[in-house]
């Protein structure tokens, strides 16, 4: 069984909906473009690498990748904003590569990169203002309220 049927019996099993044969091909064409996007190939046994996944590329960006990235952002880009997103996409994961070997085990794990407080005043029970004299103000009262009409009946 090829995975793309796999993730089919999966969400048939999960939504206890059967996917009919006229939403067959839209929902298997859904599932190659996620397996394009993830760099997933179907492999047999004695070309699988043990361990490993193959990506797209030598570091994950090729030219499918920028245009898929352009289909769901519904962007067009020209040839040269292809290959600078390309270049900036490929500088975007070597820093993250950068990042991902440095050693954080005794690093605590913190919201803001300096110390922050809230700087809450206390609360303080204040006399308010005149209730008579607010009450000068409304159209009608009743019982020491603003009375105003109804809005649900």
């Amino acid at each position: 069984m090829t995975a793309e049927e796999k993730i089919i019996t999966a969400i048939e099993e999960a939504t206890g909906i059967s996917v009919s044969e006229e939403k067959l091909d839209a929902v298997k064409s859904r599932i190659q473009m996620i397996f394009d996007f993830l760099g997933y190939e179907e492999k047999t046994v004695s070309t699988q690498m043990v361990g490993k996944k193959a990506a797209p590329g030598a570091n994950g960006i090729d030219d499918e990748l920028i245009k898929y990235l352009e289909e769901l952002s519904r962007l067009t880009l020209t040839e040269d904003e292809e290959k600078k997103a390309k270049e900036d996409l490929t500088k975007i994961l070597s820093y993250i590569d950068t990042l991902n070997q440095l050693d954080t085990d005794n690093v605590e794990p913190m919201s803001h990169p300096f110390p922050y407080t809230n700087n809450f005043r206390e609360d303080e029970a204040k006399p308010s203002e005149d209730r008579e004299l607010i009450l000068k103000n409304a159209l009608q009262q009743k019982d020491g309220c603003f009375k105003v009409p109804t809005t649900v009946e």
